[in-house]
């Protein structure tokens, strides 16, 4: 059995302007267009003096880049966390397809888990979303500091359990699929709970959608009880 990996990370708390302006505008820049967004509504929004902005972060263009590398800061954690299941994955994974399925199944649930948790502010995911969508100033920020560590990692997994090189078209387009599969349960919460009639996602709901995601992701991959039959 592959051991349970915690993805959960702790935000550090906000005591200054800067950090009181990174945790306001994020939201804002995540809801509405950059240019949509005024530097009064921002310093508005954190309670801070108009001049906090200029003061900590040069301009409202080196604050929204200040949010999106504090983003990947935040999400240091689960990188590194994801990295240890990996590694520790790869050597029970190889020629074992009941061990692909638990590792693959343990991998989908940690990440729904990081995905829905309560710690992890759903603006951040929409804001990274419509930056990538647009190729915004930070898209490479985010790219090579963050998605492509993710990727990379998931894709030796997905080599592995395919036989093929990490770095193909397939696996890497295959890995896509996989983790859009999974991210699209914090991006779409209120779409799936009106498709299930659903009055909230609660632990009973979760678990639906962990071991439902985990069947399909294991199919994806062609390692079903029946396929290996």
């Amino acid at each position: 059995m592959v051991q349970t990996i915690d993805l959960k990370f702790e935000a550090p708390k906000k005591t200054s302007a800067a950090d009181k302006l990174l945790e306001a505008a994020g939201p804002l820049f995540a809801d509405r267009p950059f240019d949509v967004v005024s530097t009064r509504e921002l310093a508005d929004a954190a309670g801070v003096n108009l001049s906090a902005i200029s003061y900590h972060f040069g301009s409202k263009e080196g604050l929204y880049e200040a949010i999106f590398k504090k983003i990947i800061y935040d999400l240091a954690p689960v990188r590194a966390s994801l990295s240890v299941l990996v590694e520790a994955s790869l050597p029970l994974a190889a020629n074992n397809v009941e061990q692909q399925r638990i590792i693959i199944s343990t991998f989908v649930h940690n990440l729904i888990t990081v995905i829905t948790d309560d710690t992890n502010p759903r603006w951040r995911m929409r804001l990274v979303f419509e930056e990538v969508q647009r190729q915004g100033p930070c898209f490479d920020l985010v790219l090579e500091n963050h998605i492509n560590i993710v990727h990379d990692l998931v894709g030796r997994l997905v080599g592995l359990i395919l036989d093929k090189n990490p770095s193909s078209d397939d696996v890497k387009l295959l890995t896509q699929a996989i983790l859009g599969l999974c991210l699209q349960h914090g991006l779409n919460e209120s779409l799936i709970k009106r498709r299930l009639n659903w009055s909230r996602i609660g632990p009973e709901e979760l678990e639906i959608i962990k071991q439902s995601t985990s069947r399909h992701v294991i199919a994806m991959l062609g390692i079903t009880e029946l396929s290996k039959a």
